[in-house]
């Protein structure tokens, strides 16, 4: 069998020599160019188009009287494109996480997620007695809220969301990893200010000091520190 980086297929749009794999699919240098995407390094997120993004949030699907969390990997078409709309400059997803499409009548309302919490925090540190000598076991018992979107406005809704995320997700991420955590947190950008994270009693800390790190590897002292904005930091603990 060739390699995966000379192997061949018909391309999936036009049927001629496809040398671009994505997610299973070949394409032609053409096709590739001009497939629906929001550019280079998304992390296998591939957002559709609005006119098709519109189609599958009108579409009705089984009633749900509550929110339902409907598990789906981030290569989800509905969750890519709702992510990459709500965080046009994201990079993509990295490392360990779970996703979800929020379903709520007949309709998706929305998307949620854990992932990877950041690595260090001073605030987030001193709230859940993080150290040098406990960090790296302290890391993997948390995960970061990195997505919450609705977009439905109905009150409450939000808060009754989250209250299943510390249900559903911390379950599906003990089934997934292997790890019970002990602690989520998330961050949130102004002009929103998080008052749905305060409803479900989540604990404000601040906001950061307004830099992040473009770290892109396994090796953390390869990191390179940028200005970025502000945001708000919440957390809660589980146990």
């Amino acid at each position: 069998m060739p390699s995966i980086s000379k192997r061949t297929e018909p391309c999936f749009v036009c049927g001629k020599e496809g040398k671009y794999g994505v997610f299973g699919r070949y394409y032609c240098k053409e096709c590739y160019a001009k497939r629906p995407h929001r550019g280079h390094g998304s992390g296998g997120l591939i957002a559709l188009s609005e006119t098709e993004l519109q189609f599958e949030l009108n579409k009705d699907i089984p009633y749900h009287s509550k929110p339902y969390f409907l598990k789906v990997p981030k290569g989800n078409k509905v969750f890519a494109s709702l992510f990459l709309s709500h965080y046009p400059e994201s990079k993509g997803i990295v490392g360990r996480s779970i996703n979800y499409l929020i379903l709520y009548g007949n309709r998706i309302v929305g998307i949620i997620g854990l992932m990877n919490p950041p690595y260090a925090i001073a605030s987030i540190d001193n709230y859940f007695g993080i150290n040098k000598n406990n960090r790296n076991a302290k890391n993997l018992e948390m995960a970061n809220n990195h997505v919450f979107r609705l977009i439905n406005n109905e009150p409450n809704l939000a808060s009754r969301c989250l209250r299943l995320l510390r249900q559903v997700g911390v379950k599906d991420w003990q089934d997934k990893y292997g790890v019970a955590l002990k602690g989520l947190l998330t961050f949130v950008e102004p002009p929103r200010n998080g008052t749905c994270y305060l409803a479900d009693n989540w604990k404000y800390l601040g906001m950061t000091k307004g830099f992040g790190t473009t770290q892109r590897s396994n090796r953390w002292e390869n990191r390179k520190w940028v200005k970025k904005s502000k945001k708000h930091i919440f957390v809660i603990k589980l146990t």
